[in-house]
This record gives C-alpha cells, sequence and structure tokens, in this order.
C-alpha cells in the first residue's frame, strides 16, 4: 500500500509542486481576475444587460468550462519536454501520488478559486451596473440544478483530464478535435439509428435527446420520462470515472 500511496510522501510532493509552481498560478489567477473583474464591470457598465440569473448562471459556467478545460490541459505539459519528463517520472513518489496532486490542483483547487473569483467579479458587476428593473439575485451555486452543471464540468475535465496525459503536444486542441470529431459521428450514428428503428427521418440530435420527426404536417417530439433523467446522469457520472481511470493507468505508463 505504501508504495502506491504514503501521506507524508503525498505531503512532501504537494509541497514540492506548489514551491515550484505558485508563480504561474498565481499569473493565472490574477490574469484570471482582471478579465472577469474588469471585462464583466465594462460589459454590464457599457450596456443594458441585467444579471439577472440566467446571465449569472450562463457565464459562470461558460466561463468556468473554458478556462478549466484550457489549464486542464495544460497539467501534464512537462511531459511533452523529455528533460522535464525525466525529472518528473524519477520523482520518489508514485504514479497515484503525482496523479493525485495535478487531479486536485486541476479540478478541486480550480472550482474553489473560480467560484470565489466569479463571486468577487459578480458583486462588482452588480454594483456597477445602471439597470435595476428586477430584484437583485445572486447565483447559489448549491441549487440542484446548478449541482448538476458541475457534473458537466467534471465530465469535461476528465476528458481533458486524459487528453491532457495521452498527446505529448497542443493537448487542448487536440482533445477538442477528437472530442468534437466524436460527438460528431455519434450525432450522425444516432440520427440513423432512430430514422431505422421509427422509420421516419429524425432530425439531428445527441444521444439521450429529444427525438424530433414530422406526422402529419405536425413535429412530434419525444422525450425521456422525468423519472428515467437521473440514469442519463448517473452514465454521465460512469463515464468521468472512467476517463479519469483511463488518465491514470495511461500515466503509468510514461517511463524515463
Amino acid at each position: 500500500m505504501k508504495k502506491t500511496f504514503s501521506i507524508n510522501r503525498f505531503a512532501r510532493l504537494f509541497k514540492k509542486h506548489t514551491k515550484e509552481h505558485y508563480r504561474n498560478y498565481l499569473m493565472s489567477v490574477a490574469v484570471l481576475v482582471g478579465v472577469m473583474i474588469l471585462g464583466g464591470s465594462f460589459l454590464v457598465y457599457m450596456t443594458d444587460i441585467q444579471l439577472d440569473k440566467n446571465v449569472q448562471t450562463f457565464f459562470f459556467f461558460f466561463i468556468m468550462l473554458l478556462t478549466g478545460t484550457i489549464f486542464t490541459s495544460t497539467v501534464f505539459a512537462d511531459l511533452g519536454d523529455r528533460k522535464k519528463a525525466i525529472a518528473w517520472l524519477v520523482l520518489p513518489a508514485s504514479h497515484f501520488e503525482k496523479y493525485l496532486v495535478t487531479w486536485i490542483y486541476s479540478f478541486l483547487l480550480f472550482i474553489i478559486v473560480y467560484t470565489m473569483i466569479f463571486y468577487l467579479a459578480l458583486l462588482i458587476a452588480l454594483n456597477v451596473q445602471h439597470v435595476h428593473t428586477h430584484r437583485m439575485v445572486i447565483l447559489n451555486i448549491f441549487e440542484q440544478q446548478i449541482l448538476q452543471m458541475y457534473l458537466v464540468f467534471a465530465f469535461l475535465h476528465a476528458i481533458t483530464f486524459f487528453g491532457a496525459v495521452y498527446f505529448e503536444k497542443m493537448h487542448f486542441i487536440k482533445t477538442a478535435f477528437v472530442f468534437f470529431i466524436i460527438v460528431a459521428v455519434m450525432i450522425v450514428f444516432n440520427k440513423g439509428l432512430l430514422t431505422l428503428l421509427v422509420g421516419r427521418t429524425v432530425d439531428a440530435s445527441p444521444p439521450f435527446s429529444t427525438m424530433r420527426f414530422a406526422e402529419n404536417s405536425q413535429m412530434v417530439d419525444i422525450k425521456i420520462e422525468r423519472q428515467n433523467a437521473p440514469y442519463i446522469l448517473y452514465l454521465f457520472i460512469l463515464l468521468t470515472f472512467i476517463f479519469w481511470v483511463a488518465a491514470y493507468f495511461r500515466l503509468k505508463e510514461k517511463q524515463v
């Protein structure tokens, strides 16, 4: 067990990683703070946009998904440089401990830091907006709908995390390219399969989404029943863990 995980060894590795990368992390945080506060305040002040709950939710997750996946795609960048890769691989720590340190920084700590920055930017933006036709409402990240959106981020993080290990260069671009190609293939396959099953031309749509087709000059929508919706959620959770586990085993394959 100690060969895989030791709390003392992990603590030393976490401290070492923090000491070596804190400048880059702080610079990234500073850029994110500047972009969100200055950009958000300028957008709100110069336009008539109203920061209601829906707008806050959109910006919260759009920016988180974008910045989170970009950041995650860089966490194993050292493995693309032979000299840095050798130094990283010969560290007296297990692959699981190295994996865990990177996972904590790119997932847990990123969510915490990003949420704090978003609320800071949101409070400033709410105070500079000049349109107050609605009661001021602040996004509650503990609502069930918002918590489900975190699962979407976890799913994309797992994919990007695996891509960061799998590819040696241009991690984000290659991962995004493969991801969208797979999604496109799934949409085409799903359309063909459903068309074959119902005997009618079905609109293109991702798997497990609404099936739509024309019937007697009217559009018919067939959706998944509400009581079955949790199974789709469970599937995404399962896929998330599969990609995280796959990333770990891919990392174990790395050799000096």
